[in-house]
């Protein structure tokens, strides 16, 4: 599934998420704070289809990819969204 907007925005885990740029790579950020990148790895996978993958505050590649880039975004966020892994912290991670 291709994603074709600049700007978009995605419910998981009762929280917001909006993805802002485009058309290779989008910024992934809850309440304004950055929480890594969407980025198309491939632009057309064996099926035809883009191949997105993740990359991290700090630059490194993220170990997800896939066709979806909706499933992609929210493993991404399941490990590095500090609300999902710590629901009482206020306090941004950079990466884990």
């Amino acid at each position: 599934m291709a994603l074709e907007l600049t700007d978009t925005t995605i419910e998981h885990r009762g929280s917001s998420y909006a993805l802002s740029g485009g058309p290779t790579e989008w910024a992934i950020t809850r309440a304004g704070t950055p929480l890594g990148h969407l980025v198309v790895k491939s632009s057309a996978g064996e099926e035809g289809e883009p191949v997105y993958t993740t990359r991290l505050l700090d630059g490194a590649a993220g170990n997800l990819e896939g066709t979806d880039w909706e499933q992609v975004v929210r493993g991404h966020l399941n490990e590095f969204d500090p609300e999902i892994a710590d629901p009482t912290s206020d306090v941004p991670s950079a990466g884990g």
